[in-house]
């Protein structure tokens, strides 16, 4: 039996304890409805649930609101806003002022892949330039897999790094057809397959990491940052394959895309690429 002695400092701890994981629970709650966060990166996280959804209109009109706030947004933050910009405009197939966008991002120093690889998927839709996808490709590829770009866990680090260095392949792919390289743009489609196999099997075995109050912060953004990188990968890779001519193989990643994922912009697009192909309900 505890003394009066000993029970005083523990009734202490135990309050102390109470304030703890109510302080806790306030933040979880206040970050899930996003006061905590400050005003350009609700922008942004609202831009990227619509630009996700297959609303890029709306997206864009998120991402321009949180560029006019001008100095208060910091300059990584910037860059990161330019680039979903980019992305919006893109799926807009406004190509110039979506190339502006990018220009600007990279020219700030975009590092993290992602514009790089935006960058490239803008020049094989526009033509004309399949060279500069390439170098595009090449470097998204080489800044996905620095350590400064790994996030949620090393294990999914190496699983999402798989399936960038897949869509990197699939991309040169495209680009490589442009410049009349079929036997090359072949060997690279191979080199995309082999990438993406290996990689669906040990995801399977992964998910992304974070911690417990992470993950009460973020709600299921994580989980389903797992099944938007296998449709992410598996469209471009589906794209690359129509290229080439073979549309069976392509409506096998376009059915891997529509049962994946979790938002509905890459949804949208495989169903209207398999309804074109006569597989949508295969």
């Amino acid at each position: 039996m505890l003394s009066f002695e000993s029970s005083v400092p523990l009734s202490f701890a135990m309050s102390r304890l109470a304030i703890y994981v109510i302080s806790i629970g306030s933040a979880v709650i206040l970050s899930r409805t996003g006061v905590l966060f400050p005003r350009h990166l609700k922008l942004r996280r609202k831009g990227l649930d619509f630009l996700l959804a297959g609303q890029p209109k709306e997206a864009e009109e998120c991402y321009r609101t949180a560029l006019a706030l001008g100095s208060s947004v910091p300059p990584e933050d910037r860059i990161r806003l330019l680039v979903c910009l980019g992305d919006a405009l893109l799926d807009q197939a406004r190509y110039q002022e979506s190339k502006q966008c990018l220009a600007e991002a990279l020219s700030r120093g975009e590092s993290t892949g992602s514009g790089q690889g935006s960058m490239a998927d803008l020049l094989i839709a526009q033509g004309g330039d399949p060279q500069g996808a390439i170098d595009m490709a090449e470097k998204a590829m080489e800044l996905y897999a620095l350590p400064s770009n790994r996030h949620f866990g090393s294990r999914w680090s190496a699983v999402f790094s798989s399936f960038m260095q897949a869509k990197g392949w699939a991309r040169k792919t495209q680009a490589l057809l442009e410049l009349g390289e079929r036997t090359e743009a072949r060997q690279a489609m191979d080199r995309a397959l082999r990438i993406a196999d290996s990689a669906d099997a040990e995801v399977t075995q992964v998910n992304p990491n974070t911690s417990i109050v992470g993950k009460l912060i973020v709600g299921n953004r994580v989980s389903n940052f797992k099944n938007l990188t296998i449709s992410d990968a598996h469209w471009t890779i589906g794209l690359a394959l129509l290229s080439m001519g073979d549309t069976t193989k392509a409506a096998g990643h376009f059915r891997i895309v529509r049962d994946n994922d979790p938002y509905g912009k890459y949804r949208q697009l495989a169903q209207k690429q398999l309804e074109a192909l006569g597989s949508w309900a295969s």
